[in-house]
């Protein structure tokens, strides 16, 4: 395995979540606490233009999660860990929530009426999803300390 691709994909999978964090952390409880100063019109104004750079950001930040996760599991992670049926069961939890963190990250700024509901509840749903990925987060922590069992 070469260090410098393995290396690149851990840095970029830590990246992204990074952002994804982060920019959930902003949003919830930095953002949308200033906004409700704003008269209406400032409001929804504001609340657009965020919605549609954070629509990007979360499209990319995702993309990057999900490849170098894979590769991250799939080449570097699975053949370590042949047989550890606790190691395997946490990552599937893991990218169980991630999945679910994406899919909440994306209907959160998006504009289908389908997904209203969730944008309706906004500041729930951002608590929920930073709670979710918090899970992860402890999870990865957890498989990066817990290491290879003998």
């Amino acid at each position: 395995m070469d260090l410098t691709i393995v290396t690149s994909s851990r840095v970029l999978h830590v990246l992204g979540a990074i952002v994804l964090f982060g920019g959930a952390v902003f949003i919830r409880y930095l953002l949308i606490p200033a906004a409700r100063n704003l008269p209406e019109n400032e409001r929804t104004l504001l609340h657009d233009q965020v919605a549609r750079y954070w629509r990007q950001v979360v499209g990319m930040a995702s993309g990057v999660l999900i490849l170098s996760g894979i590769y991250n599991y799939v080449i570097v992670a699975r053949p370590q860990h042949q047989g550890d049926s606790l190691y395997h069961a946490l990552m599937g939890t893991k990218i169980l929530l991630a999945a679910v963190v994406f899919f909440l990250a994306s209907v959160l700024p998006g504009r289908a009426r389908v997904f209203e509901f969730f944008r309706r509840r906004n500041t729930f749903w951002l608590t929920f999803n930073i709670l979710l990925a918090t899970c992860i987060v402890a999870i990865a922590g957890f498989l990066k300390v817990r290491g290879i069992p003998g």
